[in-house]
């Protein structure tokens, strides 16, 4: 089955770029100026679409949502784990840096038609196994008196107070418990406990 491919770039003469080293590898890419149009007959697709703002970002967005049909290489300007692993949940069935080699393009691009992919093994290793964080401690009884007093508007001196210790010292005991149980501050440590049912 024969696949119609399109270029997307903002840069004319980066898109004919892209277009001629698809031509060289055979293909015959289009640039059309819309391609949420362009994606809606029944053809195989696959587009090379630049990621670059938020409008390219809800651009490949909408391009999976309108079909799940078309193959969508993403070039990035900055190619990090992040940015590759956010393309891929947005639909990308590739991503590779936009100033990749033109046998790297070619490579790549290939390899997606042929429904593969080429993705770096820490983009992989983030998309299947994100951060494993260590399993939560159960605070004490203690320690859930205070997550409860502080939901309730207590203030940490007024915790101190009640359990004995410097305002300093509470300070600290909160920062431990507050790591332990994955929260990065005091409201987030309050939404974990709530969820838990800790208060």
């Amino acid at each position: 089955m024969q696949v119609r491919i399109a270029v997307a770039d903002p840069l004319p003469v980066f898109r004919r770029g892209v277009m001629a080293i698809l031509r060289e590898a055979g293909y015959e890419p289009e640039a059309p100026e819309d391609l949420l149009a362009w994606i809606r007959d029944e053809e195989r697709k696959a587009i090379v679409i630049t990621v670059r703002s938020d409008a390219d970002w809800n651009l490949l967005d909408a391009l999976h949502r309108a079909t799940a049909d078309v193959v969508v290489v993403a070039l990035l300007d900055q190619l990090s784990v992040d940015a590759s692993v956010r393309a891929l949940r947005a639909g990308a069935a590739c991503v590779i840096a936009r100033d990749v080699s033109p046998s790297s393009l070619r490579e790549a691009f290939s390899a997606a038609v042929r429904g593969q992919s080429l993705v770096p093994v820490e983009v992989l290793r983030a998309l299947i196994d994100p951060v494993e964080k260590p399993p939560v401690d159960q605070p004490s009884s203690q320690e859930r008196d205070w997550l409860r007093g502080l939901a309730q508007g207590m203030t940490v001196g007024r915790l101190a107070v009640d359990a004995g210790y410097s305002e300093r010292m509470m300070f600290r005991l909160l920062r431990g418990l507050y790591t332990r149980l994955g929260a990065d501050n005091r409201t987030d440590a309050l939404i974990k406990a709530q969820a838990r049912g800790w208060l």
